[in-house]
């Protein structure tokens, strides 16, 4: 099953509760399946009655990985309009965020949407976004562009040292000045594999570039058939260790500004 377009008035009202966004002074977790969370700027977005409705803006975003023990996979990162969506809390992944959520693989997700009605632009950065501590860094830079009918922004990675979790936004408004937006985000299950936390169903890059080295890692996995949910955290029942691969929540900041 491709990645699917799904509005996002449909379904996200019922879980807008469960998550608080807040800005840098106080760091909350931003609800990543509506635009709910806190946009540090008063400035207005781009306005439907604008003369520039039709200008492409770029914007710098920045998503720092805030945790010790979980590097974070290359992701699919997208600019769209408010009738798209690319992840819902309650409901079942798609096959493009269900392979990001157990294999930390893009390239599904990246597909299913590029050239979609609705779809602006896709990125997708092919490197890491390491732990704090870890052997690289733990802050991630890049750019999109938008526009005012597309200019809702979502993403989602892989918490790589997890059977199948998380963590991303959903339709959040990008600013429409230059005040920066910041978002802190939290770690999600995607509902589609059993975390029974063997190293056998843990991807390699775990035990590498994790906080504990161990074995390889591999590809197997219990299938399960529920939905995005939030993420227990790691419950220590066979190779991984909550003290060294658990986390608190939030698990990242995202970082939007606008350049031109």
């Amino acid at each position: 099953m491709d990645l699917q377009l799904r509005p996002t008035s449909a379904v996200l009202v019922a879980v807008g509760a469960l998550f608080t966004a807040a800005c840098m002074e106080d760091p909350g977790i931003a609800d990543p399946t509506a635009a709910q969370g806190i946009a540090v700027t008063s400035e207005p977005e781009l306005g439907a009655s604008s003369a520039n409705d039709a200008a492409t803006h770029t914007y710098e975003i920045t998503v720092t990985n805030l945790t010790t023990g979980q590097p974070m996979s290359p992701g699919v990162f997208v600019t769209h309009t408010k009738q798209q969506s690319l992840l819902s809390v309650g409901s079942a992944a798609s096959e493009g965020i269900r392979l990001i959520a157990e294999n930390g693989d893009p390239s599904t997700a990246v597909g299913a949407v590029t050239g979609q009605p609705g779809i602006f632009d896709v990125q997708s950065i092919g490197a890491p976004i390491h732990r704090v501590g870890g052997p690289g860094p733990n802050s991630l830079t890049f750019q999109i562009t938008a526009r005012a009918n597309a200019n809702r922004f979502s993403f989602a990675v892989m918490l790589i040292c997890t059977n199948d979790g998380f963590t991303g936004l959903d339709g959040i408004k990008l600013p429409g000045g230059f005040s920066p937006a910041t978002y802190y985000t939290a770690a999600y299950d995607a509902g589609t594999e059993m975390n029974d936390e063997a190293s056998g169903s843990i991807v390699p890059p775990c035990f590498g570039i994790g906080p504990v080295s161990g074995p390889a890692g591999g590809g197997a996995r219990t299938p399960t058939s529920d939905v995005i949910a939030p993420h227990a955290g790691i419950q220590g029942g066979a190779d991984l260790d909550p003290a060294q691969h658990g986390w608190s929540e939030p698990v990242a900041r995202v970082t939007i500004q606008r350049v031109d």
